[in-house]
């Protein structure tokens, strides 16, 4: 398999982001001012962000795609996009579920709460009735997205051979985790662990499908607990 070179890489991956924001941005642009006229188009609440997450994630994957065919037909295994081993499967969701029991262990230590991002555009999409899009866009779409990206597409092009896997998963995931900015330093720092575990499964195992499997799986449990979050805080405001 032909494999594209690091700046090649990350000139076809910086082009994709681009643009699929550009095209992101445009069509949430038209489509909010058709859905809700009075609201400020890319106010950033759970409707827009559900709308920019659907068009963003796929147009960017669509992309990348079509760069990884210049390393020949076979796209799939150039990204990674395979059918994961049972086994595989098994041990890792269990490492995923103690990886979200220790850092729920260590928010309450520190005695924080859900970060108030999530909680902010889960309570206006389910005020504005588009919460299933809310759900699609982040369980479903984010998770393809960004795992393709980074540890299927960037992966690929960073690493030639094993000296070249740690260096480039450290890299890989302090990238990826930069980009969620609208979390607060912890949950950054977070994000960032769970990029170096993504990383060394990806690395392990070859498989991209997995790591997306893994992504879905923890944002999932994350948007139950911002709606258990909600619950509990709508019971106390009604005692």
């Amino acid at each position: 398999m032909k494999v594209l070179g690091r700046w090649a890489t990350v000139g076809f991956a910086v082009l994709a982001v681009v643009l699929s924001t550009v095209i992101a941005v445009v069509t949430t642009v038209a489509v909010m001012r058709i859905m809700m006229p009075a609201r400020t188009p890319m106010s950033f609440d759970g409707t827009t962000t559900a709308v920019f997450s659907l068009v963003w994630y796929p147009v960017q994957t669509i992309m990348l795609m079509l760069a990884s065919r210049r390393s020949g037909p076979n796209v799939l295994a150039y990204l990674g996009l395979d059918i994961p081993r049972r086994r595989h499967i098994a041990i890792t969701v269990i490492g995923l579920a103690v990886w979200i029991a220790f850092t729920a262990i260590v928010d309450l230590v520190l005695g924080r709460e859900v970060s108030p991002w999530p909680l902010a555009i889960y309570r206006s999409a389910r005020a504005d009735g588009s919460l299933i899009w809310l759900w699609l866009a982040l369980v479903v779409a984010a998770p393809i997205g960004e795992e393709v990206l980074f540890r299927g597409f960037m992966f690929r092009g960073f690493v030639h051979a094993p000296r070249d896997a740690v260096p480039s998963i450290v890299l890989i995931s302090l990238i990826w985790s930069l980009q969620h900015i609208q979390y607060d330093l912890l949950d950054i720092t977070e994000i960032f662990v769970f990029g170096l575990l993504l990383g060394v499964v990806r690395w392990s195992t070859g498989s991209t499908t997995l790591t997306i499997l893994l992504h879905a799986l923890n944002n999932l449990v994350g948007f139950i607990l911002v709606q258990f979050e909600l619950a509990y805080c709508s019971r106390d405001q009604g005692e």
